[in-house]
């Protein structure tokens, strides 16, 4: 919706909740985050240093000045002198991608306003929270002011001796008096190389450190070392990082790996994995690290075939040594109910999978879920389900299996060729998935790509029973294949499962993708334009949106503004999460309404740089987007948005407001706190009265748009 509004909001104070360890609760995100400084990249192009970075399985990344942009663009740097089109090219790599630009730096603030503004700008235009600098001292007096003016934050870097700030005496020395947005970038690779021990200098700097570059050097003392995998080098890095969990540091970690330079990413991700494990045993996350990385203590399985050794995994056969049929090694852990697993996995050959939420139906050999793991672009990221219903769901497909059992699907979230092209999988080498299980609601990541959903509403079957294995499973045992036939190898590592709180009931999903079934319209139903079937954005007019051949999408075909009509759903709900995706051609304009009262805008908003309450993901009229995480028009973009409806009293007399507790676009988070909406409904709404349940309502009479995968849970108290 696109007009005057004069609603108001309240942000409500979140609720601060006390808790045992882990440190990392509810809350949506975890206080450390891991990141990239693309310098460690910068024999590479910065969208190949943005794809490296999501193929190490991070989802922020720290920009330096200089960096070619890409191979398309290679006399485009990336700085605060890009021109505005560059800039949403750059932002654009990095939205599809799904990594976000934390941090700039090191760039210089000179005692200069408008070279600083510059710099400023930049950072607000990108959406960046900090800048690394190392700025002369008569600049601070400036750069207080425009932190504050910008609410952005600059952090002092720390390069070896004699650099300006190599000594932490020196950050807190200008630090004093300053605005709490002036603090230092600790950089623990150039302490140890001017000899500095790199935990006495975060103890003297604590409360002031921002942001970190982190290193691990093969030497002491020595300014020509090198970086080397994070735990193997002469820092004492358990010691680094259990001093910043005792300081409750909340930040990003930026690595910085200055070696090896055009094939640091195995140690790179050595370093990683290092973090990871080593913040869970920290308890800085909710992530349980099942395999020691040792022996196969809690795992169970044949043991001519299974052994570990160097932090792997290893399922072999040989033709001196094979197996009769499939077998699989057992984690004897418990059993896993909702949660969410991510391993990494390499197959040298053969065939080999998954299992979750699957029952042993004798030793060693299991019944259940199954992600693929083949050497197969197209086939490796389906669903399997082993001894039971066989083939399920396709890569690329969403589907819906019925409570009679029969399976629909019922269209994409992703495109199979695209996936290929895009090289989701690597052969013959490492691959992590990413696998959640909630509930009814199944989803497969590759690689951070998503390969397949899955709503199984097929008779649950009896967890003791080993031979009732047609149906679904809510729980059941991991395990690890190892399938019959010619040898093979594969190798596991990195396995951690983190389990899922009941926040919310079983997924519904609304739309069926082959007709308008269980869907109405506002108004007269001879203008309106909704139709079923697969959406793309015309190639004679952007601004239009055609049919083609295909299922999946619920399409609005208006060709104007007052060309067609709402459309809502005859399902109703009250608390919820909605999850679904949407695709806006040029210039248009839409809208999801909750209850079919509250609006969420949907409007071509790419390219914008000062969001307002009318813009892509505002709550309409009631408070604008912290960030543009829109894409361009004509993509699918992903909205998550959780509700709390209104509640009344046995008179009817209202008793608290409806709440958006959460709204999210292709993975940003758009409100950081909840917004009460105070003055009630948003216009344009499907009755204009608040009550307990309602409708998910699409806006249609705005201009063309697209839906699809359209999912909504009740949240659950």
């Amino acid at each position: 919706m696109k007009r005057q509004s004069k609603f108001s909001f309240v942000v409500l104070t979140l609720v601060l909740c006390i808790c045992v360890l882990p440190k990392a609760n509810a809350c949506e995100e975890e206080n450390w985050k891991l990141g990239m400084q693309a310098y460690s990249f910068n024999r590479f192009t910065f969208f190949e240093a943005v794809d490296k970075t999501k193929a190490l399985g991070m989802g922020y990344i720290e920009a330096y000045p200089g960096q070619k942009l890409s191979k398309e663009k290679p006399d485009v740097k990336t700085d605060h002198n890009m021109s505005s089109e560059d800039k949403k090219i750059m932002l654009q790599k990095l939205r599809e991608s799904g990594v976000k630009l934390m941090n700039y730096g090191v760039v210089s603030l000179p005692n200069d306003e408008a070279e600083c503004r510059k710099v400023f700008n930049f950072a607000r235009d990108m959406g960046i929270e900090t800048i690394v600098s190392e700025p002369p001292e008569d600049a601070f007096g400036l750069i207080d002011r425009l932190c504050n003016e910008y609410k952005i934050n600059v952090a002092l870097h720390n390069h070896p001796k004699p650099s300006p700030y190599w000594n932490p005496d020196t950050v807190l020395k200008v630090c004093e008096g300053r605005s709490e947005r002036i603090g230092a970038c600790a950089d623990t690779g150039h302490w140890m190389r001017s000899g500095i021990n790199p935990v006495e200098a975060l103890k003297k700097l604590r409360g002031k450190i921002i942001s970190l570059h982190i290193k691990d050097l093969n030497e002491f003392g020595n300014r020509a070392a090198h970086d080397v995998i994070w735990g193997t080098g002469a820092g004492d890095f358990k010691q680094i990082l259990t001093e910043l969990d005792r300081q409750d540091f909340k930040g990003v970690f930026s690595i910085e790996y200055e070696h090896n330079w055009l094939n640091s990413m195995p140690e790179i991700a050595g370093c990683v994995s290092y973090f990871e494990r080593t913040a869970a045993e920290l308890g800085q996350t909710d992530w349980r690290w099942i395999f020691n990385g040792k022996d196969l203590n809690d795992w169970d399985g044949d043991m001519r075939l299974w052994s570990a050794k160097d932090g792997i995994i290893r399922g072999e056969t040989t033709p001196e040594n094979p197996t009769k049929g499939n077998t699989f090694l057992i984690w004897r852990g418990g059993k896993l109910r909702d949660f969410e697993l991510r391993l990494k996995f390499r197959l040298r050959n053969g065939n080999s999978g998954v299992q979750y939420r699957s029952k042993e139906v004798r030793k060693w050999v299991v019944s259940g879920y199954q992600a693929e793991v083949e050497n197969a672009p197209g086939k490796v990221g389906f669903l399997y389900h082993e001894s039971g219903r066989g083939w399920l769901v396709n890569v690329g497909d969403i589907m819906l299996i019925d409570k009679d059992g029969e399976k629909n699907v019922i269209g994409n979230v992703s495109d199979q060729d695209e996936l290929i092209k895009e090289g989701y999988y690597n052969d013959k080498d490492w691959n992590e998935y990413r696998i959640i299980a909630k509930g009814n609601h199944l989803k497969h990541y590759l690689n951070g790509y998503q390969t397949m959903e899955l709503i199984d509403n097929d008779r649950v079957t009896n967890p003791g029973d080993p031979k009732d294995t047609k149906g679904a499973a809510r729980e059941g045992v991991l395990a690890l294949q190892i399938h019959a036939g010619p040898p093979m190898l594969v190798e596991f590592k990195d396995i951690r499962v983190k389990n899922l709180q009941p926040k919310y009931g079983d997924a519904v999903l609304l739309f069926n993708g082959k007709n308008l079934d269980g869907w109405a319209v506002k108004g007269d139903k001879e203008k309106s334009k909704w139709v079923a079937g697969k959406a793309k954005m015309s190639s004679e007019d952007p601004k239009m949106l055609v049919k083609t051949d295909g299922q999946g999408e619920l399409i609005n075909l208006a060709a104007k503004h007052g060309d067609s009509i709402d459309f809502y759903s005859k399902a109703k709900f009250g608390d919820c999460r909605i999850e679904l995706q949407v695709m806006v051609p040029r210039g248009s304009n839409s809208g999801v309404y909750v209850m079919g009262e509250y609006e969420i805008q949907v409007l071509d908003s790419w390219g914008s740089v000062k969001m307002g309450s009318g813009d892509m993901g505002a709550i309409y009229g009631a408070g604008a987007p912290l960030v543009n995480a829109s894409l361009k028009p004509g993509q699918w973009q992903k909205y998550v948005i959780e509700f709390k409806a209104p509640r009344f009293d046995a008179s009817g007399k209202k008793i608290s407001h409806a709440t958006f507790k959460k709204i999210e676009l292709n993975g940003q988070l758009l409100h950081k706190k909840n917004l009460e909406m105070t003055e009630g409904v948003t216009g344009g709404p499907l009755v204009g009265k608040e009550g307990p349940f309602g409708p998910i309502m699409f806006q249609g009479n705005h201009g063309a748009v697209a839906y699809r995968n359209i999912i909504v849970k009740p949240l659950v108290d």
